[in-house]
This record gives structure tokens, C-alpha cells and sequence, in this order.
């Protein structure tokens, strides 16, 4: 055997053994606490809980094996599922045309724009809900809010659609850009020599090829939106807490009153001393996600992703 041939049987095997043992791992960390999903107030009688938390530890809603039966996570679940579909359209309705443009044209500050994008993706959520604190309640937005009569921080909509946009955003265009950067031009440019107008050019041609990429954009500003926790957190706040003379009946109506978005709600469950229902809505974010990376997968845009 030749010695690159060996160096790369080594490098294969320790690839692959790393890899194995990082799925294990990951598996372990989640299988390993399957059984708290299932601890009920039964749990009490037979003190396979206060053995651990101690006598003085109140239960609430039934630990996790009775989160499904919890009005409030239903409210969340609702709450998080509707404001992310409203991001996720106005991420892809504004990101497509912008990462096209990118890609396309030769825009002055191109490479700032760019910077500043990939910027936010590495950007802790809890510096981007800040700015958002300081720029809703200074200057112009101040102003126009007060003209307006509402404020947007600490508000569901349209708060909770604003601190996770951001970051949707940011992820979205990040994939779609991709995409089109993977679609020769000179497609575009052989319809167009052929009578094509240029939206009819990129319909016909670009977008049929970049369909898989930009399905995936939309996916994956979609899960970002629906993981986003520390910009809501910051510039929203907690709603389950609130009276219900707070919310409108708009709100009451679509069962989004006193509900959190899911990852906030992750957060204030285990605040409250309820670690059992937290980890039961993390598993719901864990199985969302796995759900979303899957389909991802079967449409084969993964490498417009990582």
C-alpha cells in the first residue's frame, strides 16, 4: 500500500470513528432523558420524584408526562407556529431578491452588505434583541411609534415577528445566495439572446434550477425563526405572567393570550422549578428541527446549507 493510501485509511478511520462517536454521544444525550417525558403526578405517590427534588418541590401541570394536556402549551405552540410563518414570509418575500441581486449585479458596498450578514449569523440573539431595545425606543422609530399610538417592544405582534426576522433573515439569504452563486449565468444570458425577457429568463430558467436551494432558504429561515430565543426574550419579554385584560381579542380569539414563544417558554418553565416540562418543549423543539434538517435532506439541498 502506497503511503497516501495509508494516510488516507488512517485519516477515514479516525473521520469516521469521531463522527460515530459524535452521533452516539447526541443520541445518548437525548435518549438518556426520554423517561422524564413520561414522569407523571404518580411520581408523587410513589416518591420516584421527591427522593430526588426533595418534599418542599411543588409539582405543576403533571411534570412533562401532562404537558400535552397544558392549555399553555398549546397557546405557545400556536403563538410560535404563527408568528414564524409571518416571518419566514416576509424573510422570503425581502431575501430572495436581495440574494439574487448579490449574486448577480455589481452593487457599490457590496462587500459590507455581504460582511454585515454574515455578521448577524454569528451574532449572539441576546446583541441583536438589544439593539433592537435601543433602536425602537430612540430616535425616528420613538417618534413614529408615538405618532402610531403602540409600542413594538414587548409585544406579540408585531414585537415577536420583528426580534425573530432578524436572524430568519440573515439565514435565509444566506442559503439562498448560495444558491443562485451555484446557477451559471450564462443560462440567463442564452434565454435572454433568444427573445427571453429577464423575469421571464428567471423563471423559466434560474429559478426551475435553484428550486431545491431555495425551498431549503425558506426551511431553513423557518426553523431559525422558530428556534430564535434570546432576541425575543429581550426585546418581548414573558406573556405568560400577564392579566388577560393585556391581550386584544384578536389575540384571545386565535388562543395566543398568556402563551410564550416555545424556546421562551423552555427557558421560563425551568426558571420556575419545572425541569420536567421544559425538557418535555425542548424535545419539541429537538423533534421540529430533526424534522426540518430531514426534509432538507430528501430534497437534496443540503450543500446550500453546510
Amino acid at each position: 500500500m502506497s503511503g497516501n493510501g495509508q494516510r488516507r485509511k488512517v485519516f477515514n478511520s479516525f473521520f469516521y470513528s469521531f463522527a460515530g462517536f459524535l452521533f452516539l454521544y447526541s443520541a445518548y444525550l437525548f435518549l438518556s432523558n426520554i423517561d422524564q417525558l413520561f414522569v407523571t403526578e404518580a411520581a408523587i405517590k410513589t416518591r420516584e420524584v421527591t427522593d430526588i427534588w426533595g418534599e418542599d418541590r411543588e409539582v405543576l401541570n403533571q411534570f412533562a408526562g401532562g404537558f400535552w394536556k397544558d392549555v399553555y402549551f398549546w397557546k405557545s405552540l400556536n403563538l410560535t407556529l404563527a408568528t414564524t410563518l409571518i416571518t419566514t414570509f416576509i424573510a422570503t418575500i425581502l431575501g430572495i431578491p436581495t440574494a439574487y441581486a448579490l449574486s448577480r449585479y455589481r452593487i457599490p458596498g457590496k462587500s459590507v452588505v455581504e460582511i454585515l450578514f454574515s455578521s448577524l449569523i454569528v451574532m449572539p440573539g441576546s446583541v441583536i434583541g438589544i439593539c433592537l431595545i435601543v433602536m425602537f425606543n430612540y430616535g425616528p422609530l420613538w417618534e413614529m411609534q408615538n405618532w402610531l399610538g403602540f409600542k413594538f417592544a414587548h409585544s406579540i405582534f408585531p414585537g415577536m415577528v420583528i426580534a425573530s426576522l432578524v436572524l430568519s433573515f440573515a439565514f435565509g439569504m444566506s442559503a439562498w445566495k448560495a444558491t443562485f452563486d451555484s446557477v451559471n449565468p450564462r443560462f440567463e444570458q442564452v434565454a435572454r439572446s433568444l427573445g427571453s425577457s429577464r423575469w421571464r429568463a428567471f423563471r423559466t430558467t434560474t429559478l426551475p434550477l435553484a428550486k431545491s436551494g431555495i425551498v431549503a432558504g425558506i426551511i431553513l429561515a423557518w426553523t431559525r425563526a422558530m428556534a430564535e430565543f434570546s432576541a425575543v426574550l429581550f426585546f418581548c419579554g414573558t406573556f405568560r405572567e400577564l392579566p388577560a385584560s393585556r391581550f386584544s381579542d384578536f389575540t384571545k380569539l386565535l388562543q395566543m393570550d398568556q402563551a410564550d414563544w416555545v424556546s421562551v417558554a423552555v427557558w421560563a418553565q425551568v426558571e420556575f422549578g419545572n425541569i420536567e416540562y421544559g425538557f418535555a418543549l425542548a424535545f419539541v423543539l429537538v423533534f421540529i428541527g430533526g424534522i426540518s434538517v430531514y426534509v432538507m435532506h430528501r430534497i437534496g439541498a443540503k450543500g446550500y446549507v453546510w
